[in-house]
């Protein structure tokens, strides 16, 4: 019980403070702490995520750091990705799963470090708006199949097609995960009586908790150091992943 809570307040915490990180944390928390198979840590998470998520996009509304209209046109673009995606979860080996898990993690240590390296303020780069549908539909498929929100992959592409500041693309990309996720998880409806939900519920009371205190910490903490150690933590537990995956392989 204690476990389940900590998790959920570490992820409310990283999403609230970054803006994405939520599932790559809660699918190795569900395999590797309360025994989850893949497709079960994957589809648990969406749970995890989607609330999470809505929690910290609330505080995040109220400071005026959202774009709605943009967030349901990134999201509705993606609905295809999410269903393919969610599908191919069904029918792919768990090994490779994790495997492919794994990767999405140091593709986000990656994400995170560049964005770390970046000074803040008004975005320079000229709106590219025709990748928004192929963005949309890759970050859909990763959510749909991994139980990710993709956050790692938003906020910079919310950069690159709109041209928002990182304090908007943050924001925004917290209601964008919400959806996304929200729709991974009725598209994976058949898995839902596989899971324990009283494990994933506690998760979501933790994370709610940990939005919160996020919210209250969130302008006393430099954001360079936060994503430096978070990316620091994928590239950790990505190898491990990694290694016991191929092991059982």
């Amino acid at each position: 019980m204690l476990e389940a809570l900590l998790v959920g307040m570490t992820i409310g915490a990283i999403l609230g403070l970054i803006g994405a990180g939520g599932a790559v944390i809660a699918v190795p928390a569900f395999i590797y702490l309360f025994g989850f198979s893949a497709l079960q840590a994957t589809t648990a998470s969406l749970a995890v995520v989607t609330v999470s998520a809505a929690s910290g996009a609330v505080t995040r509304i109220r400071l005026q750091q959202v774009r709605i209209r943009h967030a349901l046109l990134f999201w509705g673009f993606g609905i295809i990705g999410t269903f393919m995606g969610s599908r191919l979860a069904t029918v792919i080996p768990a090994s490779m799963i994790l495997i492919g898990f794994a990767i999405v993690m140091l593709g986000a240590a990656y994400a995170m470090w560049r964005k770390s390296s970046q000074k803040s303020g008004p975005a320079v780069t000229q709106p590219t708006r025709w990748l928004l549908p192929v963005v949309a539909t890759a970050i859909g498929l990763l959510t749909g199949l991994f139980g990710v929100g993709g956050g790692f992959l938003i906020v910079p592409a919310l950069v690159l097609v709109f041209g928002f500041p990182f304090a908007i693309a943050t924001g925004t990309s917290l209601v964008v995960i919400a959806l996304n996720s929200a729709t991974a998880l009725i598209f994976k409806y058949d898995s839902w009586q596989q899971i324990p939900w009283h494990i994933p519920l506690l998760v979501i009371a933790g994370g709610v908790i940990g939005s919160v205190l996020a919210a209250t910490f969130n302008s006393r903490i430099p954001q360079r150091y936060l994503e430096r150690g978070f990316a620091i933590l994928l590239v950790l537990l990505a190898c491990w992943m990694g290694i016991s995956s191929a092991v059982q392989w």
